[in-house]
């Protein structure tokens, strides 16, 4: 006798058929741009006329963000008043615009959580920042912004940012002198460039097989020299993004 609520397969193509299944790419939602999807979400989550006062310092936004953060009141769903100290100015959308966009560049330059060139950035490998919460306290940071109009990140290197939408994108060529790599790792990465032959390739299986399948990678060991430009997509992935 079978339950309700447990589910069987007659079948092992069923189970397969179901676990390689791809979301359906006709979804209408699909098609729906990012403004429209944010003002939905405004409409559906922010309380109009309620409001909360956030006293900031010009020099010290991050600080004064994380503070009122912390407070009882703060609610994410109330419109933030910004007063900045030793400046009379009523709060009718400038000084919390520019509060929010201090907030971002501090936010980008002050948390450990980035490396790389001012546009350019990519998330630090940095497990100090991770205990202490950085990233998560950018997240939320960031989503205070874009909710009440504000700017986001406009900072992250646009390879990663295309990982993290899942896109396909060529990395082969990526500079990773915007890394800090380290330089037995940088001198792996080149050898799997440079690998032309046959010979070169049993090298660098016997050398740098085991590194690049801790990298992600365990087919390195059956490649030949038609898939190592996935390696090197694969490898260099993993440093600028999965790890």
């Amino acid at each position: 006798m079978l339950r309700e609520d447990v589910i069987t397969f007659s079948s092992d193509e069923e189970l397969e058929e179901v676990l390689l299944g791809s979301p359906n790419r006709s979804d209408p939602d699909d098609n729906v741009d990012i403004k429209t999807i944010l003002n939905s979400f405004r409409q559906d989550n922010l309380e109009a006329g309620s409001t909360f006062t956030v006293i900031a310092r010009r020099r010290y936004v991050l600080r004064s963000a994380c503070a009122a953060l912390s407070k009882s009141y703060f609610g994410w769903h109330k419109e933030p008043s910004v007063e900045f100290v030793s400046e009379m100015a009523a709060d009718y959308g400038g000084p919390r615009r520019e509060f929010f966009r201090l907030l971002m560049l501090e936010v980008q330059s002050s948390l450990g959580i980035f490396e790389g060139r001012p546009g350019e950035l990519f998330f630090a490998y940095d497990l100090q920042s991770l205990d202490q919460n950085n990233f998560y306290t950018a997240g939320k940071l960031t989503a205070w912004s874009i909710i009440h109009n504000g700017p986001g990140l406009r900072c992250l290197n646009n390879s990663l940012f295309a990982l993290m939408c899942s896109q396909e994108v060529d990395l082969t060529n990526l500079d990773l002198g915007l890394l800090q790599i380290e330089n037995d790792d940088q001198s792996k990465i080149d050898q799997i460039k440079t690998c032309s032959t046959e010979e070169d390739l049993e090298t660098l299986k016997q050398m740098c097989g085991d590194w690049i399948a801790g990298c992600g990678v365990p087919t390195v060991y059956t490649a030949n020299l038609q898939d190592l430009p996935r390696v090197l997509n694969r490898v260099v992935a993993h440093f600028i993004f999965h790890r």
